[in-house]
């Protein structure tokens, strides 16, 4: 009896392990459908891709919307032009496969060297100018690269979208964190993908993604939720794409630098080498005097106001250069950001400071570009 009771035990184990469901099968067909896509656009020879996305994140301290401008193009014989805008960053870069412009449009400063064999170099200090243009040099690769990190991914019922007015008939792709290969911790997403039939080129991503940030040593989180919309204006690939695009043809204000500054030494506007704009200076007496009256002397200018910690901190220093370098004919102007001119007026007395102070009522910023 024992033997039997052993023998039927195994046979039924044998016949469980015959009747488990097999693991869920794979959304081979969204899967194949991108992979086709992204072989589209890593296998052009030219390409002209604009696109336009809108961020929103949203958590319980903060609420942020961003929209993101990108412009990318390229052509047989290392010609490219990348351009990007967004809230901070305002840069294109631009090569005709001999030279290679790089150009801060803000700041109406460009470069010119050689076109380099390889990549720029990758461990430079990036200006948060060229921040936006980055996405642009890298948006080709990105859709070059859709399944990349994908196990599947969902296709769904075709949809008609609205693009440039036109309506575009599209196959519909969604993917979910399930999909990844190797998912994000603390993160999930849903994306889905917009694809032109007749193309087979993106028109639309929209994309959700929950973030739970952890804040190292705390063990607290801040969810984060991020809604992305990014729509392809226009895109054209292994078509004809306009030679001018790839030469750079410098507007009239536009300076050549031999190389950008430092990012980590220069904040706000740089004027080195501009010819300082004009400037009313009013002194508490209500006395106006030209900044162009100093003209043929050293002029150290130095802006500041008492409710500032450290252009206070900053005065005892600056008086001590002024002893100095006065008898040697360095003209010292300090321009006050206080609302009321006598209050630096009051101030600077008080402290035994002699040397002409000036009060423009903002135009320091406007004029010169806020630090």
């Amino acid at each position: 009896m024992p033997q039997r009771i052993l023998l039927f035990a195994a046979f039924s184990a044998t016949l469980a392990l015959s009747q488990t469901p097999p693991s869920a099968p794979c959304n081979c067909k969204g899967l194949a459908l991108l992979n086709q896509v992204s072989n589209k656009y890593n296998g052009a020879n030219s390409y002209y891709i604009e696109s336009v996305e809108e961020r929103t994140m949203t958590g319980e301290y903060r609420h942020d919307w961003q929209k993101t401008i990108l412009l990318a193009a390229g052509a047989p014989g290392r010609q490219y032009r990348y351009e990007g805008r967004s809230d901070h960053s305002n840069a294109m870069r631009v090569s005709d496969g001999k030279t290679v412009w790089t150009y801060h449009v803000s700041d109406h400063h460009y470069t010119e060297n050689p076109a380099p064999s390889g990549k720029f170099d990758q461990h430079r200090i990036i200006p948060i100018q060229e921040m936006a243009m980055l996405q642009a040099q890298s948006l080709r690769l990105q859709l070059s690269s859709l399944t990349r990190s994908l196990n599947s991914a969902e296709q769904l019922r075709d949809e008609s979208l609205k693009v440039n007015g036109h309506k575009v008939r599209c196959y519909v792709v969604r993917v979910r964190s399930a999909d990844e290969k190797r998912p994000t911790p603390n993160s999930s997403f849903e994306k889905t993908v917009w694809i032109d039939q007749k193309q087979l080129m993106i028109v639309q991503i929209v994309e959700h993604r929950h973030i739970a940030a952890r804040f190292p040593g705390s063990g607290a989180t801040d969810p984060m939720d991020e809604d992305r919309v990014i729509t392809f204006s226009k895109t054209i690939l292994d078509g004809t794409v306009p030679e001018n695009l790839f030469h750079f043809v410098p507007p009239p204000e536009a300076k050549l630098l031999d190389e950008f500054p430092d990012p980590r030494t220069s904040f706000g506007s740089n004027l080195t080498g501009d010819q300082i704009p004009p400037l009313n200076l009013k002194s508490a007496d209500g006395r106006t005097e030209s900044l162009e009256s100093f003209r043929g002397k050293p002029v150290l200018i130095d802006v500041w106001a008492t409710w500032c910690s450290p252009c206070v901190e900053a005065l005892p220093k600056l008086n001590q250069l002024y002893g100095e370098a006065a008898r040697k004919g360095l003209a010292l102007i300090t321009i006050d950001q206080d609302e009321e001119a006598k209050t630096a007026t009051d101030f600077l007395a008080k402290k035994g400071y002699t040397w002409p102070n000036f009060h423009v009522a903002g135009e320091v910023e406007k004029l010169l570009g806020s630090s």
